[in-house]
């Protein structure tokens, strides 16, 4: 079989596995439901999904410095998913140990273990689109992405039923110790295909990147690529308005009195959506560029602001929740490989790691405030912000004026 077959087959499979593992490790759906169960206020929920930013933060230097210096990265990342999954696997086994302690114990070993698996998460972007951009071709590389998540997201309705049945059931908190350890298990086979991967070695210049030269590469990279500062500021846009994704599950078990077979609803609506999404995100990504799909997803990010804001009622969540799906779908498919196309050569793990970096502050920041104003006034104006975001993303990614890069490397160091 040839590499790029190979590669292109083992790449398919990842998304299909990881579509399917994250139905049942859904911060939108599954991780706000357990958090409720438990007692947990909106802020508990918001700093869950709050969690996933700042874990990835903080190790986001670390992993994008490992990732310049090593001229094959495949073998690296794997050994990194799979002590990331082992360990969550470990929580999951005393789900039950924690819960018949306390609630209050069970939430707190949660937030750790949470965390620790989120600090895991900062190599997923330098790495999987360095492996990415040299293993399969540009033309080729939004329909692999799409095709493989519509045909994972199908599989995954299946996955979502499971997540219904568990709920229903299933005694709490076995319910969510077998949800939890399914995912986790797809995620671990998930790290084993990148045992598998043939990639081509590249040049490194290998040294040293601390904290402090790591931020001073920021504003570096952003003065001299103004194509890559735009894509980072559209990119922050659609990111905001995915915050509300959070909320809508908590939003329908508080004003709707959501029970589990609505809240699975919400599972089935995302693998749904998404499907469509890749689908049709895909194509147009390979056919009419990366920006043409990241300026629909602002779109549908919109219009979920304008349905659940003006249309009362649970099926207004439903489909306001299927647009914003819609747009978090967009974003998956060309967010990073738009950033790639705006980084220098041979600078893509540290450009993909600043993009990271800008956006998950953004998130981080506004979703944990976005707790504190559900719980002290209402879910309205996070709502609100989201669409105005939206809104500011469609303006941007509508612009014809994007400045190319310059193929400037920095400095050794810097």
């Amino acid at each position: 079989m040839k590499k790029s077959m190979k590669n292109y087959i083992l790449i398919f499979f990842d998304t299909i596995l990881f579509a399917n593992a994250m139905v049942f490790l859904s911060i939108n759906v599954v991780i706000p439901s357990f958090l409720t169960d438990l007692g947990s206020s909106t802020f508990i929920i918001g700093l869950a999904s709050a969690i996933v930013s700042i874990g990835t933060f903080v190790t986001q230097p670390v992993f994008a410095q490992l990732a310049m210096n090593l001229p094959l990265k495949h073998k690296t990342f794997a050994r990194i998913l799979i002590t990331q999954r082992i360990i969550f696997i470990l929580y999951v086994i005393f789900i039950p140990f924690f819960t018949r302690i306390s609630f209050q114990t069970s939430i707190i070993a949660f937030l750790i273990f949470w965390g620790i698996f989120n600090m895991f998460v900062g190599s997923y972007s330098p790495f999987f689109m360095s492996i990415f951009s040299k293993i399969i071709d540009n033309d080729k590389r939004g329909r692999l992405v799409g095709y493989s998540g519509a045909i994972g997201n199908i599989i995954a309705l299946g996955a979502a039923s499971l997540v219904g049945t568990f709920l229903k059931d299933f005694i709490f908190p076995y319910n969510y110790m077998w949800i939890f350890g399914i995912g986790t298990f797809l995620l671990l086979l998930d790290g084993i295909l990148f045992l598998l991967v043939k990639e081509p070695p590249e040049p490194v210049e290998k040294g040293k990147i601390s904290y402090l030269q790591y931020i001073k590469a920021v504003p570096k990279a952003i003065k001299e690529s103004p194509g890559f500062a735009r894509a980072v500021l559209g990119n922050s846009f659609i990111v905001v308005s995915n915050i509300s994704l959070s909320y809508y599950t908590l939003y329908a078990i508080r004003n709707y009195q959501a029970g589990p077979t609505q809240i699975a609803a919400f599972t089935s609506i995302s693998v749904i959506l998404n499907t469509l999404g890749n689908t049709v995100f895909g194509g147009l990504a390979d056919r009419h560029g990366h920006r043409k799909v990241l300026k629909w997803a602002a779109i549908f990010g919109t219009i979920a602001m304008l349905v659940i804001v003006g249309i009362p009622g649970l099926y207004a969540v439903y489909i306001a929740f299927a647009f914003s799906t819609l747009c978090n779908s967009g974003y998956f498919i060309s967010s990073g490989v738009n950033i790639v196309q705006n980084s220098p050569e041979g600078r893509v793990p540290i450009y993909i790691s600043i993009n990271t970096l800008i956006t998950l502050v953004v998130s981080s920041l506004l979703t944990m405030l976005s707790g504190i104003v559900i719980d002290k006034f209402s879910f309205l104006p996070v709502f609100i912000l989201t669409g105005i975001s939206a809104i500011l993303g469609v303006i941007l990614f509508s612009q014809n004026k994007w400045i190319g890069i310059r193929k400037k490397q920095f400095s050794k160091g810097q």
